[in-house]
């Protein structure tokens, strides 16, 4: 009987040894996860193309899809501190936005931002013109701040602002649950009709990926090979069409922020 006992055991341990991770959904947008207060634990993703963000219960089940609106001739940057009773203390969820606009010049370019803070019903509670990165913290004795940053690059040197508001809202941290893709620098020159430069950096114990890219139909048009040696990947566009696409760099096991190419003849 001991030893029944005894090969039982190590067959389980076994199992153990052994146990591998299960593959539980393939989502084609960037995804990552955050907690409502009405129904806990969510993925949420970022679709460029289509300009919105598509709440998923756990099970993978879509709960909503929220409008982002986006002006003409900007890009989706980021959507960030999806939540409930973060920035209010009403019932709707709430989602910050960032999105960006290519500016060329004639010896360079520049980048200018806007970040929108708004609900699920489209009500804008906060726009700040230039802003394009954001953070909440909060504070032991001074309850939850939330920090956005300003960039205005039309002028050499570059200046920097630092928006500092006081949260309202009686949310968990919300924060402690999002799990932030890396940034990417953006491409140049952007738009383009020879090359563009594309600077990769994979992050710290990730050797090697694919830069992937897509027109706006979703559909991947080419995937480079990348290593944690490859600084900046030089893209020839003369076999794409003229148009607009969107790349990231995907490990398997981790993915950039997306970025877009402008193409003309």
């Amino acid at each position: 009987m001991k030893k029944h006992a005894l090969t039982i055991i190590l067959f389980m341990t076994g199992l153990a040894l052994f146990a591998q991770p299960v593959l539980e959904k393939i989502y084609t947008e960037s995804v990552t996860i955050t907690r409502l207060e009405s129904i806990g634990e969510v993925y949420f993703s970022m679709d460029v193309i289509n300009k919105q963000c598509h709440i998923y219960k756990m099970d993978h089940s879509l709960y909503k899809s929220i409008p982002i609106p986006t002006p003409e001739g900007y890009y989706l940057s980021d959507v960030q501190y999806v939540s409930e009773k973060l920035f209010n203390d009403d019932n709707l969820v709430e989602l910050v936005y960032s999105y960006t606009k290519y500016v060329p010049t004639t010896t360079s370019y520049y980048y200018i931002y806007e970040t929108k803070v708004i609900n699920e019903n489209g009500t804008v509670l906060l726009t700040i013109p230039g802003a394009g990165h954001t953070n909440v913290i909060e504070t032991p004795d001074h309850g939850k701040k939330f920090l956005v940053y300003e960039y205005n690059y039309s002028v050499i040197p570059y200046r920097t602002y630092t928006h500092v508001y006081s949260l309202p809202g009686s949310a968990t941290k919300s924060s402690e649950y999002t799990i932030s893709t890396m940034s990417l620098d953006n491409p140049f020159p952007n738009p383009t009709s020879r090359q563009v430069h594309i600077p990769v950096q994979l992050p710290e114990g990730i050797h090697s990926g694919n830069l992937e890219l897509f027109d706006l139909n979703g559909q991947r048009i080419i995937s480079y090979p990348v290593t944690e040696t490859t600084e900046n990947l030089i893209l020839p566009t003369h076999q794409l069409s003229p148009g607009t696409y969107i790349y990231h760099v995907d490990s398997g096991h981790w993915r950039s922020e997306a970025k877009k190419i402008v193409i003309h003849q």
